[in-house]
């Protein structure tokens, strides 16, 4: 499926809290406890630090998802954050984007974290990313250089 990137801004607040929603409020809910208020002030804090590196997915001209990316302090390649809405999921939008990812950063370390519960890890795995620590919530992944 075509998708383009838009930046991300102040006024996508709520399109982030229902992505969250639909995509993590399980794993939040069971970890640390579903509060709508404090999830609204967690984005906006992401927002005020990586709002350079957040990109809202769109899809036919409607907001499908985020994704977040930046290079870390050792020059690594960082998948903070991607998540599709349900309605997009299954049409190969994540695998397009991270393949694009991993392709474009082929001598560098790529890496990401995710829920240890996610379905996601099996994507992550066709695609390169192996295990390399884990802690209390998330398994830690990389694909590391060629």
């Amino acid at each position: 499926m075509d998708y383009t990137f838009r930046n991300c801004n102040d006024t996508d607040i709520l399109f982030l809290l229902e992505l969250k929603e639909k995509s993590f409020r399980w794993y939040i809910e069971t970890l640390y406890g579903w509060n709508e208020a404090v999830q609204k002030d967690i984005i906006k804090k992401e927002l005020a630090v990586h709002q350079p590196d957040m990109h809202i997915i769109q899809c036919e001209g409607k907001n499908a998802g985020i994704f977040t990316f930046f290079y870390d302090e050792k020059g690594d390649a960082f998948i903070e954050l991607i998540a599709i809405m349900p309605e997009y999921r299954g049409r190969g939008i994540e695998t397009q984007i991270i393949t694009k990812v991993l392709e474009e950063n082929k001598g560098r370390r790529v890496h990401l974290q995710t829920y240890r519960e996610n379905p996601a890890r099996e994507l992550y795995q066709r695609l390169g990313f192996k295990k390399y620590g884990e802690t209390e919530t998330h398994w830690l992944m990389e694909v590391l250089p060629e």
